[in-house]
């Protein structure tokens, strides 16, 4: 009976020690935030659209926020980059003015990468896509 009421103290207080330690592993991740918007939803050509966003992260690594566009089925274009830094990112507030008729749409990513002149960046997160319908 005894080594019974040992081996269930051992069995308890183990499971209770890797709890902990998973409890303290799991509040050291990164984290990382982003958040965009693009508006008016509807615009006439040539108007203003306002697109203003910030991104961050607490990694070591060097981070940049940009805003991209593309139109139609064409590829993601960036329109502008803040200017970045480690365990940062960065926020944009901008405004610009579609040049054909169309749906055009804008999301915000924040780009990683080694160092600021590293020539490999990657995308780390990546914002909802916000259209815009040009008249």
């Amino acid at each position: 009976m005894r080594n019974r009421r040992t081996a269930l103290r051992g069995a308890v207080a183990g499971t209770m020690a890797t709890a902990a330690l998973v409890l303290a592993a799991g509040g050291a991740s990164a984290k990382s935030d982003i958040s965009f918007d693009a508006g008016p939803r509807t615009a006439r050509l040539g108007a203003a659209v306002h697109l203003a966003g910030h991104g961050s992260d607490d990694n070591s690594t060097y981070n940049r926020f940009c805003v991209q566009q593309r139109s139609g089925s064409g590829g993601w274009v960036n329109v502008r980059c803040s200017r970045g830094g480690y365990n940062g990112g960065g926020s944009l507030d901008l405004t610009v003015r579609p040049s054909h008729r169309g749906q055009w749409q804008y999301r915000a990513v924040l780009t990683e990468a080694s160092s600021p002149t590293s020539k490999r960046q990657w995308i780390h997160q990546s914002s909802a896509v916000r259209t815009v319908h040009v008249r």
